[in-house]
């Protein structure tokens, strides 16, 4: 790390005061452990939550499910109480608790409610097996409890909820029929979420509302919108259309990618590419009926995955010098 510093004075990034404290600083030898404290404080929260749901589990019978839903109502509200009077309020600025463990407090309460919710459904028999309804109020409530207290990890628990409504009222027994690759119903409103998520981050991004938010909504979004679009691709309707789809969504998340100068967009965009590109090749071959040429194909292989390997590496170092640069 002092050799960057080092690089930093002799280019006259730094004046000579500047580059005697932190040599000082370094020389104390002191760290910090402040990211694994909160790693831990997140992983807790995920036991806690994973062991009471164990322990109710194996109890049911001796409790009873009134006095766990009241057990469980009385801490989540007693968690959205406390919450509630250390938040600075609303704002459409990134705002955050004077201290980070109130964040991980919020998150603890956004599971215990989503789980309250959950449990109440299924002990009043609300709708029986049909969770849907659930997932559409605990994804608003979630997105509710993300924007008030400025929680991301509220946020994705909203999506994720969100994105499991639309799943759950789209028949879900054509997963397990292993359906659901050519379920047009299913593809088209994964397309219609995607596309919200997108138009969501646009007005977010215009109206200064929450912009920090914009990386998990784009992130979402990419992900969905590529795999839908490949799935698209690869059925036997329709798939010309899928074809634009996926032009569209990899030119708007290269922009993206570079306008954030975040890489990870950039590698899934290369990625997904990628594949759309191998199903394209394959159509093309079966199109035009060239199953001759497979012997030569398979003799090809190597020599494609290695320069597909080497063209992902020269592709990456070149995303790194235009993100630089447009700093």
């Amino acid at each position: 790390m002092t050799k960057i510093f080092d690089l930093l004075f002799t280019k006259n990034f730094i004046k000579q005061e500047q580059y005697q404290a932190i040599k000082e600083y370094y020389k104390l030898g002191i760290f910090s452990v402040r990211n694994e404290l909160l790693f831990l404080v997140y992983l807790s929260i995920l036991f806690f939550t994973s062991g009471i749901g164990i322990i109710i589990y194996k109890n049911i019978n001796t409790i009873g499910h009134t006095i766990l839903l009241l057990l469980l109502a009385i801490v989540t509200l007693v968690c959205f109480c406390f919450s509630y009077r250390k938040a600075k309020g609303f704002s459409k600025e990134k705002i955050s608790f004077e201290n980070p463990l109130y964040d991980y407090l919020v998150l603890f309460t956004t599971i215990l409610i989503c789980t309250l919710i959950g449990y109440a459904q299924y002990h009043f028999h609300i709708k029986n097996t049909d969770y849907s309804l659930t997932s559409l109020i605990s994804g608003f409530i979630a997105l509710g409890m993300a924007y008030y207290f400025d929680n991301k990890n509220a946020l994705v628990i909203s999506i994720t909820a969100l994105g499991s409504f639309i799943g759950l009222t789209l028949k879900i027994q054509t997963l397990f029929e292993n359906d659901f690759l050519n379920d047009s119903l299913l593809l088209s409103s994964g397309l219609i979420f995607g596309g919200l998520l997108l138009i969501w981050e646009y007005y977010s991004e215009k109206n200064n509302l929450k912009v920090h938010f914009s990386t998990v909504f784009l992130t979402f979004a990419l992900h969905l919108l590529f795999l839908i679009g490949l799935i698209g691709f690869a059925q036997k309707n329709f798939w010309f259309l899928y074809s634009f789809i996926l032009v569209f969504v990899a030119c708007f998340f290269y922009k993206k990618s570079l306008q954030y100068a975040t890489i990870s967009w950039y590698i899934f965009t290369l990625f997904y590419g990628y594949i759309g590109f191998d199903i394209l090749f394959f159509r093309i071959i079966y199109y035009f009926d060239l199953d001759q040429i497979t012997t030569f194909l398979t003799l090809f292989t190597p020599f494609y995955v290695l320069g597909s390997i080497l063209f992902f590496i020269k592709q990456i170092r070149n995303f790194k010098k235009k993100a630089y640069a447009s700093k």
